[in-house]
């Protein structure tokens, strides 16, 4: 222990800036992380969450271990990886197991520069020649559990409900997946310490249970990581193995499903087809989902005609191939190839392409199962239409409503999008039509011609999705009228999710999948595909809900230039919002037009206002001039009356004088006085 601690803390520099990414997953993916965090006491680093790594840079990254680089669930840290080696100087992942026969696990350890830890013997071995690896224990092995050394009582039984428990015998009736159902750590760590011997097929619930003085009594997972802890790292403590015993059965199935079936299964009577009995091969693609592959080749197989069947396995694990080699064993019809990856639905039908013997082709999802007679319906349909290059079927639900019926195709000038006719509908509707011509045929369950698979290949560019839309959308434009649809070929498509790993960065990862495919048809026809692209990345809708085209296109050439690691690096970290912005340049330069048209009315209604506003001011101008005239006339004329008023004050009080003088005597005397001077005057005058 001392040993794998000294190795992992040696990669880890003192005073190195650190980052620590927790990760996505149960209760037994907790321990782990907590486990993490206590061999990093007294360290100095920050934390955050794998969907919020996007938007970090630093020296050192920590990626949580686990079994996330498993068979089951690999969607999350090959991903996570590559966009970790965009961001950090230097990456070391946590101890993990790995399954280096899955594609995506070998390809990303191959093309790593990071330190690799592996945490059992089986990882260590198989990574060894792929990557710098070294080795380590689980880090749920540094957990302090000394405090649940108490003992407990009674039998706990702890077996895995998920993509990793084998097929075998019933559970216990008691059984209870404490990793799935408990609600955090400390209840789950809780659980197990309540109980004295604990029965498990889970890694972590047997270290935990081991660690804290438990009797452990383990069967193995579909992984080979329980054994080797338990023959590894846990040798020595008190634990054996205990396979679960009993006879193993099959769910029954519901019986809704029987019930659907039943009313949908046609009354009418196959039609007679007189073709070889290798003139259809059925291509089958499957992963992990036997139960439902199982009855789709048998609903293949009960039809009148003579089939062979396909069946191509993507990477199931070795349980369930183990079980499919048995149903192909039994049955000279079916040819099984077991692929060591996940070919992807075209790859996966481009090689069943490649192998099919018959004229016929027929594509039908694993998850689908035709009606009786529905096959030779089909057949039928391309005898009687020799130019026809495929024909597709009534598909209906789970829910007994219609998936589609055919469809149309309309391909203007900037995007292609694809419809799919009475989707929604109750199968008896007679506003579903008749059989007849159709736009495409969507791959869910369709017969087509060799001949035209082979003019047109099945583009393995579209690896995520959408490959019959890109087929039929090249067929179409060199044939127009090429595909029918009939009525009376009903198929059940049960429409089961795939297994995965479902977190935020996980899904994310999965769009950028789906990106990607956009991109590749974006390239290779010029125009969009529309279909969903606006609800895979919500940021590309516009407020009335349609696509931004203008966006997409900017987003689908980057893409496509740079790659899926890149658009889901940058997509997470926010990095993509002005490219989201700039896709609205379209309209804004339309609105822009609109407004400068609206501006140059404006603008023309401005000028004659203007023109009135400055005859107003000139008016206002002489207006204003006269008004000055007016006010200095007045103060004129206010002098001269100011001037008059003193002039007649003053003469007003001159009259009082006179009046008072001449009312006096002095002024008679006055008058006398001058009468007696007169002759005095004249004397003078004479000397």
């Amino acid at each position: 222990m001392a040993r794998s601690r000294t190795a992992l803390l040696d990669e880890i520099d003192v005073g190195a800036d650190v980052t620590l990414v927790g990760g996505e997953g149960n209760r037994g993916d907790a321990l782990i992380w907590a486990g993490a965090r206590r061999l990093l006491e007294g360290r100095i680093y920050r934390e955050v969450a794998a969907r919020d790594l996007a938007g970090v840079r630093g020296e050192l990254v920590l990626l949580p271990g686990g079994g996330a680089f498993s068979h089951a669930y690999h969607e999350f840290m090959p991903r996570i990886l590559a966009i970790a080696e965009r961001r950090f100087e230097r990456v070391v992942v946590l101890p993990s197991s790995f399954d280096v026969r899955v594609e995506e696990v070998r390809r990303a350890l191959d093309r790593t520069n990071a330190t690799v830890f592996a945490r059992e013997d089986v990882s260590f071995a198989a990574i060894q020649g792929l990557c710098r690896a070294r080795a380590a224990h689980d880090c749920a092995f540094y957990y302090d559990f000394s405090g649940f050394a108490a003992t407990g009582a009674g039998l706990l039984n702890a077996y895995r409900t998920d993509l990793e428990a084998l097929p075998g015998p019933p559970l216990p009736a008691d059984n209870d997946d404490i990793s799935v159902t408990c609600p955090d750590l400390e209840s789950w760590l809780a659980r197990i310490a309540a109980h004295a011997v604990v029965r498990t097929d889970r890694a972590h619930v047997m270290i935990a249970a081991a660690l804290m003085g438990r009797r452990v009594e383990w069967s193995p997972g579909a992984s080979p990581k329980v054994a080797a802890f338990a023959t590894g790292a846990l040798a020595g403590y008190d634990i054996d193995a205990r396979p679960r015993s009993g006879e193993q059965t099959e769910p029954s199935e519901p019986s809704e499903r029987r019930a659907l079936r039943r009313r949908l299964a046609s009354s009418a009577a196959a039609p007679s087809v007189a073709r070889s009995a290798s003139a259809v091969t059925a291509v089958v693609l499957t992963r992990d989902r036997p139960g439902y592959v199982e009855r789709c080749v048998a609903s293949i197989l009960a039809d009148p005609l003579d089939v062979d069947v396909l069946l191509i396995d993507c990477g199931s694990t070795p349980a369930v191939r183990e079980r499919l080699a048995v149903l192909a064993a039994g049955q000279e019809q079916i040819m099984l190839r077991l692929a060591d990856r996940d070919l992807g639905c075209a790859g996966g039908r481009k090689l069943g392409t490649e192998h099919a013997s018959g004229d016929y082709v027929l594509f039908l999802d694993d998850d689908a199962e035709l009606l009786p007679g529905a096959l030779a319906h089909l057949v039928a349909e391309l005898d009687a239409h020799p130019d026809v290059a495929g024909v597709t079927s009534l598909v209906v639900g789970g829910d007994g409503r219609v998936q589609h019926f055919g469809g149309w195709i309309e391909r203007g000038l900037d995007i292609a999008t694809f419809t799919l006719a009475g989707s929604g509908c109750d199968p008896d509707d007679a506003a579903l039509g008749s059989s007849g011509p159709t736009g495409w045929v969507p791959g869910t369950a369709s017969l087509l011609r060799a001949e035209a698979l082979a003019a047109f290949p099945i583009d393995i560019g579209m690896a995520a999705y959408y490959e019959d839309n890109d087929w039929c959308l090249r067929v179409a434009a060199a044939r127009p009228g090429a595909f029918r649809r009939c009525r009376e070929a009903v198929v059940i498509h049960h429409s089961v999710g795939r297994p995965g790993h479902h977190s935020p960065f996980s899904h994310a990862s999965r769009i950028g999948e789906l990106v990607a495919t956009f991109a590749h048809f974006h390239a290779v026809h010029g125009i969009l595909l529309g279909v969903d692209l606006e609800n895979q990345v919500p940021e590309l809708r516009r407020e009335d809900g349609t696509l931004d085209e203008a966006a997409a296109r900017l987003l689908l050439g980057l893409v496509h230039a740079n790659g899926t690691d890149w658009f889901v690096d940058e997509w997470q970290g926010g990095r993509l919002a002005p490219l989201f912005a700039a896709g609205e340049i379209g309209a804004v330069r339309r609105e822009a037009t609109a407004r400068r048209a609206a501006y140059r009315d404006l603008e023309g209604h401005t000028s004659r206002v203007q023109a009135y506003l400055d005859e107003l001011q000139a008016h206002a101008g002489r207006q204003e001039e006269l008004l000055i005239h007016r006010e200095r006339e007045i103060a004129r004329l206010e002098a001269e009356t100011h001037a008059l008023r003193e002039r007649v004050g003053f003469l007003e009080v001159r009259q009082a004088t006179l009046m008072r003088i001449e009312a006096g005597g002095w002024w008679r005397l006055r008058g006398q006085l001058r009468r007696l001077a007169r002759p005095l005057r004249w004397v003078g005058r004479w000397r």
